[in-house]
């Protein structure tokens, strides 16, 4: 049972280490740093060093077979996975609505829809708007007029938002692994 969890603690570590460092590379960090929006760097960094750190103590447990460093496992992957829910909630992005009259003040951008404005108020649905906001649908009207049949695109299979649920997946098949080892270890 505890090399099971060693592992799935390796595997799911690696999959961490991969999102890690495509975050890190991608400016997130930098992103984050200048505009204090997304998840902060003490939460990443802390979520990684608790299951680094605990899978280090595990490694010394199955070395050992000291059920005190079982336990002290169990607690750092406790911690990684209740960081971990933290990065994921400060993640995931939710919509916003604007309070009334917001829109008109902040020139229309952003809230639940995207535009500021409820779908029915949009361009191209009538509305107090002008004959320039219709470019749009100017635009694709002739669009459709220069080539009525665009050549059909298979649609792509994206498998990217699996990866940090097989993370997540893989944390709470490791924690339970651990905490079996562990009782078993006595």
């Amino acid at each position: 049972m505890a090399i099971a969890a060693m592992i799935a603690w390796v595997l799911t570590a690696s999959i961490g280490a991969y999102m890690l460092r495509t975050w890190v590379t991608r400016g997130g960090l930098r992103r984050q740093r200048a505009t204090g929006v997304g998840v902060p760097p003490a939460v990443a960094f802390g979520h990684a060093s608790a299951a680094l750190t605990g899978l280090l103590i595990w490694l010394g447990f199955i070395d050992t077979g000291l059920d005190l460093l079982a336990w002290l496992g169990v607690t750092l992957v406790a911690g990684a996975i209740a960081l971990g829910i933290c990065t994921v909630t400060l993640w995931t992005p939710y919509p916003v609505a604007d309070e009334p009259g917001e829109a008109g003040r902040a020139g229309g951008a952003g809230g639940v829809w995207g535009g500021g404005q409820p779908p029915h108020e949009q361009v191209g649905f009538g509305g107090d708007r002008s004959p320039r906001d219709n470019i749009v649908t100017d635009e694709m009207i002739a669009g459709l007029l220069a080539d009525p049949f665009p050549a059909s695109r298979r649609p792509r299979l994206r498998l990217v938002p699996l990866i940090p649920v097989a993370h997540g997946f893989g944390a709470l098949t490791t924690f339970m692994l651990a905490v079996l080892a562990a009782i078993s270890a006595r």
